[in-house]
């Protein structure tokens, strides 16, 4: 088949869980032989973009990477809004100017914006879908300013999946929110991780009960009410750590001694390290999509404690290979890290072989085929 995916940029030019998607699938879909064109966006006109830089030489031989440069300095209410639809506009002159035709359109964001709205007019025929990753729009934020915020993306987001032929999903709530909005067909495919992420065994580990945080300093992963947590924790057990990887301001870190500060880590060798040398992931967002830390904490071997947000619960099976924990609140995260600080170690490794069980079965080398077989379904219709 011959794919055309319109990106809101891809790794490692843009960092982010959807970026990171947009160049897994596209790698993995490429080393099934399939033909992909890719449109993605730099924000720095510096950065040399090729995709020899994001693809094995395998999936770089079918592969065509177009590069843009998105500029936003606006700073009035909307302007992210503007300049995602100035955007949308700059690859559809561009598909229009190479004439190009796909077997299917894939569109992230709202990077289908144009091509949509223009679709009719301009006689397009193939088959267009979108994605909108965690439909963080429809879930809770973290704080007034976000609350006005997603009030002002909702009605552009519902017209977009409106317009399109499907709507890709995670599944979860995220299926959900999406059919309390639209009324367009879902296609749920599950994000994955690729094999060689994978531990080929538990990896050993003994002596204090360590915890992990990973992620980006940012509101929406719900590090206050985990801080808040951690330290009525503090006050009830000694023998546990937790080791934070992600640049969290000194000023924003908590003051415990059992709290450990990494800052950011980009070598993926060196990560991997610290997910094997800790038990536990804890992902205590507000809202997500399907979050890449948990499938690499899985993929490695940890317990999982996560808040039943978007579409965690795909990963995360409650008392099975983790607890999920209802909403990011302070005091269901302590009953949660209580309950794992009062396990013994022979329970805990059941929960993180169950992690390295269940992940076998979410890799990319397994979804990428299904991706195709949803695509085909949908050239066909």
């Amino acid at each position: 088949m011959n794919i055309l995916l319109l990106t809101d940029g891809i790794t490692p030019f843009v960092k982010g869980g959807m970026q990171r998607h947009s160049q897994l699938m596209a790698e993995n879909l490429a080393l099934l032989g399939h033909q992909i064109t890719i449109y993605h966006y730099v924000q720095d006109i510096a950065i040399r973009a090729t995709k020899e830089s994001a693809f094995s030489g395998e999936a770089a031989s079918n592969i065509n990477l177009i590069t843009f440069t998105y500029k936003d300095k606006g700073r009035m209410p909307g302007h992210y809004l503007r300049t995602q639809k100035k955007m949308s506009f700059q690859y559809l002159n561009h598909l229009l100017k190479t004439g190009e035709s796909y077997d299917f359109i894939y569109t992230k964001g709202f990077m289908g914006w144009a091509l949509l709205a223009k679709r009719e007019v301009l006689g397009i025929k193939t088959p267009i879908s979108v994605k909108f990753h965690g439909m963080n729009m429809f879930q809770p934020q973290a704080s007034l300013k976000l609350e006005l915020q997603k009030y002002l993306l909702r009605p552009a987001v519902k017209k977009i999946m409106q317009m399109a032929d499907y709507v890709f999903s995670y599944g979860g709530k995220i299926t959900d929110i999406i059919r309390d909005n639209s009324d367009t067909s879902v296609l749920e495919v599950p994000t994955g991780i690729d094999d060689a992420w994978i531990a080929p065994q538990l990896p050993i580990r003994s002596g204090k009960l360590k915890f992990l945080f990973v992620g980006r300093f940012d509101r929406v992963k719900g590090l206050p009410e985990l801080h808040q947590a951690l330290e009525k924790l503090e006050k009830k057990f000694q023998n546990w750590e937790c080791h934070f990887v992600g640049p969290i301001p000194e000023a924003y870190q908590l003051k415990c001694s059992q709290c450990i500060y990494h800052g950011a880590v980009y070598d993926q060798a060196v990560l991997r390290n610290h997910y094997d040398h800790c038990d536990v992931l804890l992902n205590t967002s507000i809202s997500e999509g399907m979050p890449n830390v948990i499938l690499e904490a899985m993929a490695r071997g940890q317990m999982i404690v996560a808040t039943d947000v978007g579409a965690t619960s795909v990963l995360v099976q409650h008392k099975l290979n983790g607890y999920l924990v209802p909403k990011a609140d302070s005091k269901l995260i302590f009953s949660a890290l209580n309950d794992v600080c009062r396990a013994d170690r022979n329970q805990i490794n059941e929960y993180q072989k169950a992690s390295l069980i269940l992940v076998k079965k979410k890799t990319w080398q397994q979804i990428a085929p299904r991706l195709v077989e949803t695509i085909r379904t949908c050239i066909k219709d």
